[in-house]
């Protein structure tokens, strides 16, 4: 709703300010206020619908809180891909222009011919705002170590492109948001992982998911798993993912999970190639705490973070799973919505021919 405030007096005309709505309905009103003295005031104040304000999932325009408009800008490309790779150059070129400074993550840097930067998973630490340039992929080797602080926008040049949704003939009409403060900023929801071990514990960020899976050998795991220090099931089978809503549409869609919408706040627990049928996949609120382990087993099994990060597991690990204090701050394509992505992405509603 966006609400405009007036009131008339004597003296000099005020200066005006003007925030762009992100969308939303105009209503007038009119506001007599009795002071001692004289006052005028005009102005515009935004405030985002309510379903932009649910807890877990903040859309706004850009603010003062992400160094916008940037003065570093990290950039990661797919080096495999020529398009990108090429794109990618030509980004550098036009933030020289803009005056503001390329920091390019080591990956990247000798496909680019420039000098390294960080270590991608380090690059959000490095910039005020991050272009990635490839598939959803690229954009989770990026987010790993990404601080809320430091907006991510991603285009496409992979396959599906859930996360990297903007196209890559729009880069530069993105950059021109960017710099003028425009661009929609989300918050999504990510996971706190933290594997203990005997020895030591470590601790990682997860955007999309936490995966536990057997190797190539058709032999059956039993993975269990509890919630708030109860057991919720002995879960036989090929392994267990645990998902975001951001996730959903990943491996927990190829699983036979639910897709859900980013809006909501929730963790989903998705066995995969479950040996029960009274098996099924599970919606957890943000506030549960999950633990995760195998019982001993001669199969071979990993424990993969984002398609990212993989470690061997043992029946000594234990894996723990929260919602993260942490969220990403990504910079969303202001011509599309989630349903516009699962029409285009997954043909969702089209006419069987």
């Amino acid at each position: 709703m966006t609400v405009l405030l007036g009131a008339r007096a004597s003296g000099p005309p005020p200066r005006s300010v003007r925030f762009v709505p992100a969308g939303t309905v105009s209503v007038a009103v009119s506001v007599t206020v009795s002071v001692p003295a004289s006052v005028t005031a005009t102005g515009s104040v935004s405030m985002p619908p309510f379903s932009d304000r649910v807890r877990g999932y903040n859309t706004r325009m850009a603010g003062n809180d992400l160094r916008l408009p940037p003065r570093r800008v990290g950039v990661a490309v797919k080096f495999s891909n020529p398009q990108a790779v090429e794109l990618g150059r030509r980004v550098i070129e036009e933030l020289q222009r803009r005056g503001a400074e390329a920091v390019v993550d080591r990956d990247s840097a000798g496909a680019l011919d420039v000098p390294p930067g960080p270590p991608r998973g380090e690059l959000g630490r490095h910039a005020d705002v991050i272009l990635v340039l490839g598939g959803d992929g690229t954009f989770l080797s990026v987010t790993r170590g990404c601080p809320a602080s430091t907006a991510v926008a991603g285009v496409n040049l992979g396959t599906l492109g859930f996360l990297t949704e903007h196209a890559p003939e729009g880069t530069f009409s993105l950059l021109d948001e960017i710099f003028a403060g425009r661009c929609r900023i989300e918050q999504r929801q990510r996971l706190k992982v933290v594997v203990r071990q005997p020895q030591a514990a470590r601790e990682l960020l997860v955007l999309n998911d936490v995966v536990v899976n057997k190797s190539s050998l058709a032999r059956i795991v039993t993975t269990v798993a509890e919630v708030d220090g109860e057991l919720l099931s002995r879960y036989r089978g090929d392994g267990l993912i645990v998902a975001t809503p951001s996730g959903s549409t990943a491996y927990n869609l190829s699983a036979g999970g639910p897709i859900v919408h980013p809006a909501l706040p929730a963790m989903l627990v998705t066995p995969i190639c479950s040996h029960s049928l009274g098996v099924r996949p599970l919606v957890l609120p943000p506030s549960s705490r999950l633990r995760v382990w195998i019982e001993n087993s001669d199969a071979e099994v990993h424990l993969t973070l984002d398609g990212q990060v993989g470690l061997p597991m043992s029946g000594s690990m234990r894996v723990e799973v929260s919602a993260s204090d942490e969220p990403l701050s990504l910079i969303r394509n202001t011509g599309s919505t989630f349903f516009s992505i699962l029409h285009h992405k997954l043909k969702w509603g089209e006419r069987e021919s």
